[in-house]
């Protein structure tokens, strides 16, 4: 049996390479072409917005687990915790013994706790309030400052949801500047109504507390809380709250004396 000549295998390898070698060039080309068309660009748009919604969504899945899902599902068993506790008081309160000594629902002891459940609801909502503000109002109350008020005004309930809320103006220094105002909010909430309690003895009245600036330059005594930043005024509404004024009308030539307070933090 003779072998093959070694050329004639040569030339069939040479021949497969060139094959191939024409194939990948026409691949390239043909794949390059596809690329350039219509056709092509919208499929890498479309296939690298389909990678972005993925990584996306991925992305926000990690936030979930990592930083989300944790305290939800803690929140979660808590209500899940405080309602069967509820269901239990419910089952407690709305039934009544019947002649025979069995239990049967009562509508007036179902009525009376659903009043007695919202209730309770407000005033821990309350509770929560006063919690919360005490901490700011501890750490930004400022006791018998003395600043110059000119001017109130009693937002509309279109502005406020309903709520009765004064703006009182004034300034730090005479004569007044873009630098030296400052903007008040008198406004009744549960912290401000304890505190004027705790203080006076009453209710708080924010249209008692604006009607002492009267519409002229007047010279006052005031407690308020409250960062006075105006980039927060501005961007967040997060005005001071005005608690306690007192007010005499002065002269415009008075206010440059040393009593006035220069309030530092305030620019």
């Amino acid at each position: 049996m003779t072998e093959k000549p070694r050329d004639d295998a040569n030339a069939l390898l040479d021949g497969i390479d060139k094959t191939l070698s024409e194939f990948k060039t026409r691949a390239y080309q043909a794949r390059k072409s596809y690329e350039q068309s219509d056709i092509g660009r919208a499929h890498r748009e479309l296939g690298a917005l389909g990678r972005f919604w993925s990584q996306f969504g991925r992305s926000c899945g990690w936030i979930y687990l990592k930083l989300i899902a944790p305290v939800t599902w803690r929140i979660w068993r808590l209500l899940r915790w405080a309602f069967a506790r509820y269901r239990a008081l419910w089952a407690r309160c709305v039934y009544a013994r019947d002649a025979y000594g069995d239990p049967e629902f009562s509508k007036a002891r179902g009525g009376v706790m659903i009043l007695a459940t919202i209730a309770v609801c407000y005033l821990v909502y309350g509770a929560a309030t006063v919690a919360a503000t005490l901490p700011w109002y501890l750490a930004t109350v400022r006791h018998n400052e003395q600043l110059y008020l000119s001017n109130t005004q009693n937002l509309s309930s279109a502005q406020t949801g309903g709520a009765e809320i004064h703006e009182v103006y004034g300034c730090e220094t005479l004569p007044c500047t873009e630098q030296n105002t400052v903007t008040f909010r008198v406004r009744a909430s549960w912290f401000n109504e304890i505190w004027s309690v705790v203080h006076h003895g009453s209710l708080f009245y924010p249209g008692y507390v604006a009607a002492a600036v009267s519409p002229v330059l007047n010279r006052c005594v005031i407690t308020s809380y409250g960062i006075r930043r105006k980039f927060l005024v501005r961007s967040w509404e997060l005005y001071p709250d005005l608690v306690q004024v007192e007010c005499m009308p002065t002269e415009a030539g008075q206010g440059k004396d040393g009593n006035v307070i220069n309030n530092r933090d305030y620019r």
